[in-house]
């Protein structure tokens, strides 16, 4: 497995609405491609041999040839790939489409599934209102563009091909009565709308429990045989400190066993639902603990649980955790991104918000700083829950073709 993420440096400063979508699939399609190719290369088998392609973003738009197919021509997949695109579940995608990729394998010990994960979430900062609240600036800063891939086969592995884990078991899960913590959205207009409840992390660690016993369950029912998650690492989504806290509370874990996920949070910040593989990725090249197992743990929209338990079979070519951050962009602070999406917006009322979001910004750090016990986050990675956008912001105006482009720097 693999993950990519790069800062993207074409400027436009001038597009019309058709050619910001043209050159956004674009920009995505060359992310996803770097990542899928470094997974073919760890995993060493032939990529003739590939028989499903499994594609997963956030970034959607009308496109169509849609971009699995795409995807397929550039990676020089066989014409008779069977294909399957998801869109829209967010921070899980990547292992909901690990999952999808163990049931393929599980059914068929020839197959061979390429998964792969990308999003441009700098997409957001383009469709900024002209009027930005708070909620839309803290969307367009909050996430970071990049892609993740891995390739899953079935039990019979061919020369020259390498396995790391062992796809033991894995389940999905929608929480009730959660659906109006999460609010993603594009409008009419083109505004892209982006609404987190304060209350998401804590709706989440209430239910992690009891799903990460069934899953636990559910390995032990297979025969298999896991230890108790204490001995176990976590590969969490990145999604800040509050949800990795939930995270370990939930699962009565420490913060070394996410290491991984606090490893790549600190560095890269949110990266979607692309970080669930780069997670696993730094877990399986950089963290030597001796632990043989991993629970892996993402969150979506619904509010929608994913999870997969790992057996470690075989260890790939060790990185060092210098080397590992240089698969990503530098890391940079929220100032400096939030400073980049007000320049795109143009807009008096957003460098008011400005301010007030950055005072917010410093008062919500202290507060997770006394929560990690000794465990420093730079401002990239702070979870930033906007409340409910105030009524100017829900007036904005619509898309302007006139209006500046920004540079696709990661944001």
């Amino acid at each position: 497995m693999h993950s990519v993420a790069l800062p993207l440096e074409d400027v436009f400063r001038r597009m019309s609405r058709s050619e910001y979508l043209e050159h956004r699939m674009t920009a995505l399609i060359d992310l996803a491609q770097k990542a899928a190719e470094n997974a073919l290369a760890m995993w060493g088998g032939r990529r003739s041999d590939i028989t499903h392609l499994c594609w997963g973003t956030m970034t959607g738009a009308m496109h169509s040839p849609t971009i699995d197919i795409l995807l397929t021509k550039r990676l020089g997949l066989s014409c008779d790939v069977e294909r399957t695109s998801i869109e829209g579940m967010g921070c899980l995608t990547g292992y909901r489409l690990l999952n999808i990729g163990r049931q393929i394998a599980k059914g068929n010990p020839n197959a061979r599934v390429l998964v792969v994960e990308g999003d441009l979430r700098s997409a957001i900062g383009n469709s900024l209102p002209v009027h930005a609240g708070r909620a839309d600036i803290v969307a367009a800063s909050l996430f970071r563009d990049a892609a993740s891939a891995a390739v899953v086969s079935g039990e019979k592995l061919a020369e020259g091909e390498r396995a790391c884990y062992e796809l033991i078991c894995g389940k999905s899960r929608i929480v009730e009565g959660t659906e109006h913590l999460v609010d993603y959205r594009e409008l009419d207009c083109g505004e892209i709308r982006l609404y987190l409840h304060k209350e998401l992390p804590n709706a989440v660690g209430i239910a992690e429990p009891a799903f990460i016993k069934a899953l636990i369950a559910e390995a032990r029912a297979s025969k298999a045989d896991p230890p108790e998650v204490t001995e176990m690492d976590i590969a969490c989504h990145t999604g800040g400190p509050r949800v990795l806290h939930e995270v370990a509370k939930a699962a009565d874990a420490t913060d070394e066993q996410l290491a991984a996920s606090w490893a790549v949070m600190k560095a890269h910040g949110n990266l979607s639902g692309a970080s669930n593989l780069s997670v696993l990725d730094y877990q399986n090249r950089v963290v030597e603990n001796g632990r043989q197992w991993v629970l892996c743990l993402a969150m979506g929209p619904g509010v929608c649980i994913e999870g997969l338990l790992l057996q470690r079979v075989s260890s790939p070519p060790r990185i060092t955790e210098s080397r590992a951050s240089d698969t990503c962009p530098e890391e940079e602070a929220i100032e400096q991104r939030v400073s980049r999406t007000l320049r795109r917006s143009n807009s008096e009322s957003a460098a008011r918000t400005f301010e007030a979001v950055l005072a917010d910004v410093e008062e919500e750090e202290e507060e997770e700083q006394e929560e990690a016990d000794g465990i420093t986050t730079s401002h990239t990675n702070d979870t930033l829950l906007p409340q409910k956008e105030d009524e100017e912001g829900k007036e904005s105006a619509c898309w302007r073709p006139s209006r500046p482009s920004p540079t696709h720097g990661g944001a």
